[in-house]
């Protein structure tokens, strides 16, 4: 594997020969892995100094935390606080045998409803359901919001894919998938729109050079200040 000495550090790295790409790509991933992406027939004699450019960029983000969020710690109890597109609502944990587990929004209130079952049990299937309602509300507001902005941006993803990411809230693929972490669906609509923007922009942008944020810029001036929500409260998403 080869590795490139930025100061004392040694960061080894893979190519991966992309033959749709036009220009050289540096990825790093959830476990700090960092690869190479470039065109065919490209000179892997240029990557060494494309590499000691981005010394800043990498030591930045392979000393920062690899996951967009820190994990919370919930016990998944009534009376605990969550989140549906900003707005705070407060769990309702209630036993009965004779309807099926479900979870559903009364008011404020995040009302679960699960069998009777021993009280260490009781944790991991409250968040086993919410999970799953999570992802239903992300599954109904995403391709609802994505197709709002496709015309905009002008360009439609090929595909729409929700999961959870552990190292960020969404991708776009090469082949025009994107990728979207359900727990997104916690955070305001205006932030929910600014990751969906920022997505289909990367069909035609796929980098994060200036002429990437000035598309950005065009269609939600104040992106700034929504990804700052991200950074200031993401932390709140992690369960």
């Amino acid at each position: 594997m080869p590795t490139i000495t930025i100061g004392t550090t040694t960061i080894p790295y893979t190519i991966e020969e992309r033959p749709r790409r036009q220009h050289p790509a540096i990825q790093i991933d959830a476990s700090r892995q960092v690869t190479v992406l470039v065109p065919s027939q490209f000179d892997v004699q240029q990557l060494e100094p494309l590499l000691n450019r981005k010394a800043r960029w990498l030591l930045k983000h392979l000393t920062a935390s690899p996951t967009p969020y820190i994990t919370n710690s919930k016990e998944f109890v009534s009376g605990e606080g969550f989140l549906l597109r900003g707005h705070p609502l407060r769990l309702k944990v209630q036993q009965n045998n004779t309807i099926e587990p479900s979870a559903i929004v009364e008011g404020r209130t995040l009302r679960v409803t699960i069998p009777s079952l021993p009280l260490a049990q009781q944790p991991i299937l409250v968040r086993e359901l919410l999970i799953q309602w999570y992802t239903q509300q992300a599954e109904t507001l995403f391709p609802e919001r994505i197709n709002h902005y496709a015309p905009t941006v002008g360009i439609h993803p090929t595909r729409l894919k929700i999961a959870e990411y552990k190292s960020r809230w969404g991708f776009c693929r090469e082949d025009g998938l994107i990728a979207l972490n359900w727990r997104l669906i916690q955070a305001p609509l205006s932030v929910i729109d600014y990751v969906m923007v920022h997505e289909l922009t990367h069909r035609r942008y796929p980098h994060h050079r200036q002429t990437f944020w000035d598309a950005v810029r065009v269609i939600l001036p104040d992106f700034e200040a929504r990804k700052q929500w991200l950074r200031d409260h993401g932390a709140e998403l992690g369960w």
